[in-house]
């Protein structure tokens, strides 16, 4: 059987592996939109496709041990089933970071 993960250990797993990042500007009103970036040399992208599918097999074992935790145990590290889909998701992680830093409590877990 496997420990379980702490938040830190999740957070260093999820860093490490995002394999699309994108330059992200904020506007006045608040959404995000994406820089436009030079194109990119073929063997840029053919490097990207063999990172991604490299990234796989990892993202795979992070999701299995997110899911075998307990409903307790994700609350515990702010995370609830619903969105163990999205953990790798840019967007996602964006939208928590700035929900913790304005202060979002209104996702508290139930007992």
């Amino acid at each position: 059987m496997n420990a379980p993960l702490a938040k830190e250990q999740i957070a260093l797993l999820m860093s490490d592996s995002l394999t699309y990042r994108s330059t992200v500007v904020e506007g006045t009103d608040g959404t995000i939109a994406t820089t436009k970036t030079a194109p990119r040399s073929l063997s840029q992208r053919i490097g990207s496709l063999v990172s991604a599918l490299l990234a796989i097999p990892r993202r795979r074992a992070v999701l299995d041990e997110l899911s075998s935790l307990s409903d307790r145990e994700l609350a515990d590290i702010g995370l609830n089933r619903a969105e163990l889909s999205h953990v790798f998701d840019p967007r996602f992680a964006e939208m928590r970071k700035r929900s913790a830093t304005q202060g979002d409590f209104s996702r508290t877990a139930s007992a």
